[in-house]
């Protein structure tokens, strides 16, 4: 079976390739607000390589690489989750293989054993110029931080060099993902490709001293993705230091000469602004001190007014901002509302599997998997009527448009709607001139003013 299946994975599939592009990548898109790529200039266009990320999300993470790059790449996962027949042919045709990981623990200690038929797999893969995808920290890491990098995927890329020698062969590309929010949909997701790390440069220290060179190599790819990702290293200030970045890096962006609607201005601004609070916190800085009781009052004012951060830098809102949002609101209600009827199924059911996840890692994952199915049948059953019931090409182009964007049209909607009512409370609060609103514009420029 082993030979079989690695004979698979080392070519393309075209099945794979015709629900990468009609089923996965189009779900993605439905599924997340954004999703900003950066560095894609970066990728080799051909194998052999490894795709190297940070690893937040669990399925996700793999979806994020799979729906932004051409290439077809085989990625492990935890073995506990091949268990069923029908389970083990889905994630293989996905191109998942197994891996026995000691953490998992269980009555099965002895198949770890059986990592090595997943490792000759992926040998031959690699050798045959394809493109692996591992996650090196080796287990979920739910915090925006980078944890330890496991030795396993300097041992493949060194293995897998032999066959290369000192020349060519393998490269790494590592890659950072950042999610806005990893539990929740309609959020954005930023995934941001390093410049590839040539295995060959640490083959000759390989020969000598297995161990120095993955020394080597980890120190060097912990840096790389550490560099396209965001990473707070404190410990102790973690929290505060993560709702200070997610609050105000819209302003620390454009304090710093940047545009914070660019993705990668935006992710290179707040970098800097964790590094920064990073270091308050190592040098036990009274500022990281003064965030740390500031910014709980600010979270608790603003939900007692009901209003968001972001409406604080504005002084005032003109009346024909509210003229236009009004507008907008009023005539995308149509739209809205055939959203709103499409997306009902796929978006109740998400929800109630969303109360049996035990295991949250696998939160996203499981709503990602449920919400895509659900829509993939409706659209297709609902393409079928259309195209019996459409009347002419026009009126069948424009049903087939609402079914694939009115869902999405209506979640932006709702968005906007949100906005506009919280840009009329603001305006309530500032025309009555509250003083709980007046200590919160005094503190929000209080912790501006520590960072900037």
């Amino acid at each position: 079976m082993a030979k079989t299946l690695t004979e698979k994975l080392c070519k393309n599939d075209w099945k794979y390739t015709l629900s990468r592009l009609f089923l996965t990548t189009p779900n993605h898109k439905r599924y997340y607000r954004h999703t900003h790529v950066i560095g894609k200039e970066n990728i080799p266009s051909e194998g052999p390589l490894i795709y190297a990320a940070n690893h937040q999300n669990a399925l996700m993470d793999a979806m994020a690489i799979v729906t932004t790059q051409k290439h077809q790449t085989i990625f492990v996962a935890r073995a506990d989750i091949f268990r069923k027949p029908f389970i083990i042919k889905i994630l293989h045709f996905m191109r998942i293989l197994p891996i026995y990981r000691k953490l998992d623990g269980g009555k099965n200690q002895d198949n770890y054993d059986n990592n090595q038929e997943t490792f000759e797999i992926v040998d031959h893969i690699l050798r045959a110029g394809r493109v692996h995808g591992i996650m090196p920290e080796g287990r979920f890491n739910p915090y925006k931080r980078l944890a330890p990098l496991q030795k396993g995927i300097f041992r493949i890329a060194l293995k897998a060099q032999e066959f290369f020698g000192t020349e060519g062969g393998i490269k790494i590309v590592p890659i950072g993902i950042s999610w806005q929010d990893r539990k929740e949909f309609f959020k954005d997701v930023t995934i941001v490709y390093g410049k590839p790390i040539p295995v060959a440069e640490f083959f000759p220290l390989y020969q000598e001293s297995p161990a120095k060179a993955y020394l080597k190599m980890q120190e060097k790819l912990s840096a790389e993705i550490s560099k396209l990702m965001i990473d707070i290293r404190s410990e102790t200030h973690y929290k505060t230091i993560e709702n200070i970045r997610e609050t105000f890096g819209y302003e620390y962006t454009k304090a710093t000469s940047r545009n914070p609607n660019n993705p990668k201005e935006r992710l290179e601004a707040e970098q800097n602004l964790v590094r920064k609070l990073d270091e308050f916190s190592e040098k036990n800085d009274p500022k990281i001190q003064t965030l740390e009781q500031t910014f709980p009052k600010y979270k608790e004012g603003l939900d007692k007014l009901k209003i968001r951060s972001w409406l604080l830098r504005k002084k005032k809102v003109a009346w024909y901002e509210f003229l236009k949002d009004w507008a907008i609101l009023l005539l995308g209600f149509p739209i809205a509302v055939i959203g709103a009827i499409l997306g009902f199924l796929p978006l109740r059911l998400m929800r109630k599997y969303e109360k049996l996840i035990k295991d949250q890692q696998f939160l996203s994952s499981t709503k990602y998997v449920v919400s895509m199915m659900v829509r993939s049948l409706q659209n297709l059953i609902l393409i079928i009527i259309a195209c019996f019931v459409a009347p002419n090409f026009a009126m069948l182009g424009l049903m087939l448009a609402l079914i694939w964007f009115a869902e999405r049209m209506m979640l932006f909607y709702v968005e906007h709607y949100k906005r506009t009512v919280g840009k009329f409370r603001y305006c309530r609060r500032l025309t009555k001139k509250c003083h709980l609103l007046s200590e919160l514009k005094e503190q929000r420029e209080q912790m501006i003013a520590i960072f900037s």
